[in-house]
């Protein structure tokens, strides 16, 4: 149990009576002090109890609520009073300044020494601490396992766990790797701090309840990312936890290479196997190493030239992951190069995967939706084939150097490609229209539009331009000369709105 004010109030062999600032019962105590100076205060730290018999308290009420108020704002966690020797009773100006403060102040029994006040303090902290070794002793052979199993983002979860604290690991370039829970705000505080003193760790308080401690992961100058604890103050069990967490990275990153090329192989062979909607158990506890917390993965597929340069691709691909401390599975089919992300990794990710691979040879990308890889325990086995799928169609509308996500756009018009082919189509089709405009002074195109946006209704389209109906049936009747079409087709309108549409995006 934490050592609070309301855990010492609990003590009955103490005798303790609370006459004041019961608000601030859930205050956090790591000290407890005898002093009977009136300015105390300026030798206190903070999460202090402080025991006096206010011997040498001011005499005028002013001056003891000045006392009270710097102690209050040093941050002591209570104030014990003892009375019977200095004072019969309680001042009261102390109780009612304690209770407008929300400090704890409380009353010792003349039969109460202050010395078993302190060993109760002491004993619980120790009885604390040695609660905290146990379970630092437990927790990291935990994170060692995890190491093995998980890698890096089962790390951070279960140093999160232990620490009670949110974890967040970036790579070298200060971008996100894992996070153990994402808070809005909480990338931004941790590249802050990083990007004052990279080569070190430090720790900077963000407010009253939060502190930010990041480390360091590397050997020697090379640094491979940077961890974030961010949560309450951090004991030193905690931080021996982080160090731990830390060591076991460093390993993780720097184990050898004909390890990873082993583990990538047989990752890349899973991956292939899950494409053709084979997955067992092994196939799937392999899977779930690139999956999200929901157990959900994700396709892309980079399409190249040829089968050499996708070879020479998924090599890059495969060193590009790893330095993202990400799960590697990557399997080349002919000129494609297949990857699984995580499934909460938005576009943005594969499109920066896209622009490592295009300064070496020309690429086109899509990517696949989010699947996941179980239900109820049980192997998806057609889900991975189905993201693939959805992504080598993405891929097909993509221009090179482009990532095409279909699954995540809201409509077609968001795809960069089919904008850019409805915008060329646009001005070639619409032509003689733009030019009619420019030359007469006419409002044609304008008007076409209008027309085509109310389904060839003609109250509506005459409406929305403010123009009477005959006129704009004038106007849509030279559009039709002009185009050489029939506009009373609908598939004909639907062609030229999305010509149009296309244009204006």
């Amino acid at each position: 149990m934490t050592a609070t004010v309301r855990w010492l109030m609990a003590q009955r062999s103490l005798q303790l009576v609370l006459r004041g600032g019961a608000e601030g019962l859930d205050r956090v105590l790591d000290h407890a002090v005898t002093s009977e100076l009136v300015d105390a205060a300026r030798w206190l730290v903070g999460n202090e109890v402080v025991l006096t018999t206010g011997l040498r308290l001011p005499a005028d009420a002013d001056g003891r609520i000045r006392y009270l108020t710097s102690l209050h704002e040093v941050g002591i966690a209570a104030l014990g009073f003892g009375v019977g020797l200095g004072h019969a009773q309680m001042p009261t100006e102390l109780i009612d300044t304690a209770d407008r403060l929300g400090l704890p102040l409380f009353e010792i029994p003349l039969p109460i020494p202050f010395a078993a006040i302190t060993r109760a303090v002491f004993d619980q902290l120790a009885a604390q601490r040695s609660a905290r070794l146990v379970a630092a002793g437990r927790a990291q052979p935990s994170m060692t396992r995890a190491a093995i199993s998980g890698g890096a983002d089962a790390v951070v979860h279960e140093l999160a766990d232990a620490v009670s604290s949110r974890v967040v690991l970036l790579d070298a370039m200060y971008a996100e790797v894992t996070a153990s829970r994402r808070v809005d705000g909480d990338v931004e505080r941790l590249r802050a701090l990083v990007t004052r003193d990279p080569a070190s760790a430090g720790a900077v308080r963000v407010d009253d309840d939060l502190t930010l401690t990041v480390s360091r992961i590397g050997t020697g100058t090379r640094t491979y990312g940077y961890l974030g604890v961010l949560g309450p103050s951090l004991d030193d069990v905690s931080r021996m936890l982080i160090g731990h967490a830390v060591s076991l990275m460093v390993i993780e990153y720097d184990k050898p290479r004909v390890v990873r090329r082993d583990t990538d192989g047989l990752q890349a062979d899973a991956l292939a196997a899950a494409m053709d909607g084979i997955v067992g158990v092994t196939g799937l506890r392999l899977l779930h190493r690139a999956a999200d917390p929901d157990g959900r993965v994700r396709a892309v597929v980079f399409v190249f030239a040829d089968a050499d340069a996708a070879h020479r691709g998924a090599l890059t691909l495969v060193d590009e992951l790893e330095h993202r401390w990400r799960a590697v599975f990557v399997h080349r089919d002919g000129s494609e190069v297949i990857a699984l992300l995580r499934g909460d990794d938005p576009t943005p990710v594969a499109a920066a995967l896209l622009r490592v691979l295009g300064m070496r040879a020309p690429v086109r990308g899509g990517i696949g939706a989010p699947v996941d890889l179980a239900a109820d325990g049980r192997p998806l086995p057609g889900a991975i084939g189905e993201s693939v799928a959805q992504a080598r169609l993405a891929a097909r509308s993509a221009t090179a150097g482009r990532m095409v996500d279909l699954a995540g756009a809201q409509s077609l018009l968001e795809v960069e490609p089919v904008r850019s082919i409805l915008a060329d189509t646009h001005l070639h089709r619409l032509a003689p229209v733009v030019a009619h405009d420019r030359d007469h002074g006419t409002d044609l195109h304008r008007s076409l539009l209008a027309f085509l946006e109310a389904n060839g209704n003609w109250g509506v389209a005459a409406a929305a331009l403010g123009v009477h109906r005959h006129t704009l049936r004038s106007r849509i009747e030279r559009v039709a000369a002009l185009l050489g079409t029939d506009l009373d087709d609908a598939r004909a309108r639907a062609e030229l709105l999305l010509m149009m549409l296309g244009a204006e995006t």
